[in-house]
């Protein structure tokens, strides 16, 4: 096999991020008499994906992020409230909702049987190490890379510049493992490194990031490994 060192993303590739959120958002809500419903999470996350996109791009702060996802989703809905401490329980609650989407132990399991595998996340240091606990899987990881830790975040080439920094490991042996092509395939191609785009629900490729290959499911992302 030609690929034995895995930078593997966390966020709906191993986690279940909206079965968290989810239940995030109806503790926090509830907390301050607020209702919640499926037609209000999908609201929250119109506007939780928004604010991530703009932290992708170096827009907006954590902290920013934080608070801002909240204001506009109370906007939205005319709802007064404060944002800062509706996310403060929000945030606290999704840090010890580690759930694992299905299949991703016996991937891992699988992936670790392969070579090394490296976490690379955008999401807070305090959640991510929460939900790795949760979940169980710290023993198939060898290293986490949190970009509130590295102080810059996927798809920039200067958080891929200090993943290898730390690892050392040869970049042709690596390939990057994500659902996301803004943050995880466009940070491949700006690290010049391969990746599997994990998809899958079938999701229309854009122009602005290029996989190597593409996995609508677990089995096809092993299969490319060893095939490599």
């Amino acid at each position: 096999m030609r690929y034995h060192y895995f930078l593997l993303d966390a966020d709906e590739t191993v986690f279940d991020f909206i079965a968290s959120s989810k239940e995030s958002l109806r503790y926090a809500l509830a907390q301050f008499s607020l209702p919640y419903s499926d037609e209000i999470y999908s609201l929250f996350k119109k506007h939780n994906d928004a604010v991530w996109r703009e932290y992708e791009r170096g827009a907006l702060t954590k902290a920013q992020l934080r608070v801002k996802r909240f204001e506009c989703f109370f906007a939205e809905q005319g709802v007064i409230a404060d944002a800062a401490s509706v996310d403060k329980i929000y945030f606290d609650k999704l840090c010890t909702t580690g759930y694992l989407l299905d299949g991703a132990d016996a991937f891992l399991s699988g992936l670790k049987e392969r070579g090394e595998i490296y976490m690379i996340t955008n999401g807070t240091t305090a959640a991510q190490e929460g939900r790795i606990g949760a979940s169980g899987i710290g023993k198939y990881l060898d290293g986490v890379f949190i970009s509130d830790e590295l102080g810059v975040a996927k798809p920039h080439r200067e958080f891929f510049d200090q993943v290898f920094s730390a690892v050392r490991k040869d970049k042709k042996r690596c390939v990057v493992i994500g659902d996301s092509l803004s943050s995880d395939i466009l940070g491949a191609n700006n690290a010049g490194v391969d990746s599997i785009w994990y998809n899958p629900k079938g999701q229309k490729e854009e122009s602005f990031a290029r996989p190597t290959f593409t996995a609508g499911g677990y089995e096809d992302i092993l299969r490319i490994i060893d095939k490599s």
